[in-house]
């Protein structure tokens, strides 16, 4: 089957996608914060992903008590090709973010930063040769202008960081399971609502955590979180601002704009990263990461001040 998406701007899927980057902008530090708190990046993915489903199931039943929503779809109404890629996204998803907060701590935020951000390229070209996406010239020296502007602004940061190999090999994964997640947030569950596909890919990835650690005989680590205040606020704002509202924003915003463009937005990030550096921790940026700034901003300007054209999309993955 396929569906026809409008062609034209859509500044609210702009928005949405913006605003995600800016909240995933923020688990940098807060790894950092936790980390220096104690907390090991198994209770941190942990209680980031669990406390992300809480609150976007909150919001949603709220919603729904409020008249505002039709609420979630039932599991059971649900075909048998969703439910098994939103089980296999909630893996996916658990796999990715342990894999980068994982490469966060052996190579940096910055060198893992730099090998996780080439999955918008990933996403581009899986979307061309698997779903009919049609990029133009013009798309495409979007997504370079991003990807060099990416670089730039990471790596002007300093401190690249040690080759470690698994480290390295860390971030590609993330990376990969990036471009997986962002794929089928678009094409592989799309009778499910933004919130729901939210609260399930999630919890399922904290049901895993909590598993592993049990087989790993580290469920006491995942208590350290509760130890003091310093150890808590930082996988509070995690769950809530960097797994919540960020994950609800950006499914929302790849389903209105396509992967693609979703992705290729995504990398106002590191933008918003190297802002919190200075704004945190009064690190000033680098001309070279102001030229990063200026590509990015510049690439997204090219992807909404043409209109696209009617976009045919392969459901099947």
């Amino acid at each position: 089957m396929t569906r026809t998406r409008a062609a034209g701007p859509d500044f609210v899927g702009v928005a949405m996608t913006i605003s995600a980057a800016a909240f995933f902008a923020t688990l940098g530090p807060l790894a950092e914060f936790g980390d220096r708190a104690g907390v090991g990046t198994l209770p941190f993915v942990t209680w980031r992903a669990a406390l992300g489903a809480a609150c976007v199931g909150i919001v949603m039943a709220g919603a729904q008590v409020a008249g505002r929503s039709s609420g979630a779809v039932p599991l059971s109404a649900l075909p048998r090709r969703d439910m098994r890629f939103l089980l296999g996204t909630g893996l996916v998803n658990a796999i990715l973010n342990f894999c980068v907060f994982a490469a966060f701590q052996r190579v940096g935020i910055t060198l893992a930063l730099l090998v996780f951000y080439l999955y918008p390229a990933w996403v581009a070209l899986a979307s061309v040769l698997w779903f009919g996406e049609r990029l133009d010239a013009l798309r495409w020296a979007a997504l370079g202008m991003a990807l060099i502007g990416c670089v730039l602004m990471v790596a002007g940061a300093g401190g690249i960081g040690q080759l470690d190999v698994i480290g390295i090999a860390l971030a590609f994964v993330a990376g990969i399971g990036q471009t997986l997640y962002v794929l089928a947030a678009r094409h592989a569950f799309s009778h499910v609502p933004s919130a729901q596909a939210a609260v399930l890919t999630m919890g399922t990835a904290a049901v895993l955590y909590v598993l592993a650690a049990l087989v790993l005989g580290e469920g006491a680590s995942l208590l350290t979180p509760v130890h003091g205040a310093d150890a808590l606020w930082p996988v509070v704002l995690a769950g809530v601002i960097g797994a919540g509202a960020s994950t609800y924003l950006y499914i929302s915003g790849v389903r209105r704009l396509g992967p693609p463009r979703a992705a290729i937005l995504a990398l106002f990030e590191p933008m918003v990263a190297v802002a919190l550096a200075f704004v945190l921790v009064g690190e000033r940026p680098a001309p070279i990461q102001l030229v990063g700034g200026a590509l990015i901003v510049a690439a997204a300007i090219v992807l909404q001040v043409r209109p696209r054209a009617d976009v045919g999309d392969h459901e099947a993955v």
